[in-house]
């Protein structure tokens, strides 16, 4: 997998208004995904844990001598900041709509 091309707001606002939760996006890696989350809907940071990174970049390295960024950013888990957060699909696609869209997004 190679390195992804932004998204974009529309894109994002899309998938959201039509359900197609959960979902990742940035820019060159994943970095943020929109989630329903204890009765919540959030756009939030993917997190990858140091130890489980190490522990998956040796056993890849070991078996077939190969570690790539996309391997790490695939282990990330919607568990960091929490950028937007609303009762509803479409309150959250309402806050996403005014939030000023940062670049790597």
């Amino acid at each position: 997998m190679a390195p992804i091309a932004p998204l974009g707001k529309p894109r994002v606002l899309a998938l959201l208004r039509a359900g197609k939760l959960p979902f990742t996006f940035g820019s060159p890696h994943p970095t943020i995904a929109v989630v329903e989350q204890d009765g919540v809907f959030r756009v939030r940071e993917l997190v990858v844990a140091l130890a489980e990174a190490e522990v998956a970049a040796r056993e890849s390295m070991n078996e077939r001598g190969l570690w790539t960024p996309e391997q790490h950013y695939a282990l990330g888990n919607p568990t960091g900041r929490v950028f937007i957060e609303a009762p509803t699909r479409e309150a959250l696609a309402e806050k996403l709509e005014a939030y000023p869209w940062p670049r790597e997004w």
